[in-house]
């Protein structure tokens, strides 16, 4: 199954260190849920999240069936300065990749 929609993302310098803040596009389903014809859906969940500052990889997240459909993750990440650049990259149980960037503000 391709995923078609865009993830987005923003970085803000504040206060001398860097929130970021990210939506991915994703349907993230357990395995459990049924179709209109009541057929199970197939399992397809993001499992590894990863962010990069300026190519160094500085954050790694494990996620399982239960995070919820189209995911926002807020965090911080100490220091930064404008221009950076971040970069988001998830894989899924199936084998979908996403990846979305974007420059420190």
């Amino acid at each position: 199954m391709a995923i078609t929609a865009r993830d987005r993302i923003r970085a803000k310098l504040k206060e001398g260190d860097t929130t970021v803040r990210v939506l991915l596009a994703h349907p993230m389903h357990t395995g459990r849920g049924k179709d209109e014809n009541g057929e199970l859906i197939p399992a397809q969940f993001i499992q590894d999240i990863r962010c990069w500052r300026n190519g160094n990889e500085v954050m790694a997240i494990k996620c399982g069936t239960a995070t919820a459909r189209n995911p926002y993750f807020s965090f911080q990440l100490a220091g930064g300065a404008v221009g950076d650049k971040i970069m988001i990259r998830w894989v899924d149980n199936l084998g979908a990749k996403g990846v979305t960037e974007t420059e420190l503000r």
